[in-house]
């Protein structure tokens, strides 16, 4: 495994700290929380269940360190996996769970993943088929070092899709958490990583119920039907129309704005080396 494929030339470096990312955390939170064995390490470990998408928003950090605490992303692996190993138990409708069951675990990380990439083409510039490739290849690098099985995880973004469209059409259920989660539809989070407090505090309306209607109407169409979320061509024709809104905007925002903190103090690093 190459430095280059985890560290700063790779797109991994690129994208992972965009903020444009963070404009779907609410897909990522919903897709998280439906999967069963997700849902109930949510429902009985978490001290986020119930307080709409906090608990995601309060992860971002450690997950973005996966990529920005390079060259010591094994000890950032190890200190993220520790903290899911007590993480297990029997959910409600006696089906046992574990937050390190393969499966389960492979699957934060496949949201995580779909979160960014669905980002970038929406916001920034739609990917290439070989950046998506070499993009998938380099996160699956970084979640080797988490030291969970990977025998039956896709090995390129062809297998990838395929394996996240029959996950969503298959796997995912509305759990307690995510009713939970769903239940603070058009709830604002506490804060969005990359956005000044006092700003924030003017937008926070606004800018939490745009979040809601872009997460929800970016889940896969089997998922929006599932948690009986309409979209239309008129929704359709606002997402065109905000996309290139962010895309002509984004690069004369200052980049306190653009990047979030662990992608500038890695940057800053960088520059001291």
């Amino acid at each position: 495994m190459s430095e280059r494929m985890l560290g700063p030339e790779s797109l991994h470096w690129r994208f992972a700290g965009d903020n444009r990312v963070m404009l779907l955390q609410v897909k990522a939170a919903v897709l998280q929380l439906m999967h069963p064995g997700l849902g109930a390490g949510v429902q009985f470990h978490s001290r986020f269940y119930g307080q709409s998408f906090e608990g995601i928003t309060a992860s971002v950090p450690a997950i973005q360190g996966m990529t920005y605490d390079w060259p010591h992303l094994g000890r950032t692996a190890a200190a993220i996996k520790s903290r899911h190993s007590a993480i297990r138990g029997v959910d409600e409708v006696g089906r046992r769970y574990s937050a390190l069951a393969p499966e389960t675990y492979f699957w934060g990380h496949a949201t995580m993943f779909d979160m960014m990439v669905d980002a970038i083409d929406l916001f920034a510039a739609p990917l290439s088929r070989g950046d998506k490739d070499r993009l998938y290849l380099e996160s699956l690098a970084t979640y080797e070092l988490y030291d969970v099985s990977t025998r039956d995880v896709p090995k390129n973004w062809s297998d990838f899709r395929e394996y996240f469209d029959h996950g969503c059409a298959d796997r995912l259920e509305v759990t307690p958490a995510a009713a939970a989660l769903l239940k603070a539809r058009n709830s604002p989070p506490a804060e969005v990583p990359g956005v000044p407090a006092p700003i924030y505090r003017l937008v926070r309306k606004s800018l939490g119920t745009t979040m809601w209607w872009l997460g929800l109407g970016r889940l896969h169409p089997v998922v929006r039907d599932r948690i009986g979320f309409e979209w239309t061509r008129r929704d359709d024709a606002r997402l065109r129309a905000l996309s290139g809104v962010i895309r002509s905007t984004w690069p004369l925002l200052p980049e306190r704005a653009r990047y979030s903190r662990e992608y500038r103090e890695a940057q800053t690093r960088l520059s001291r080396r």
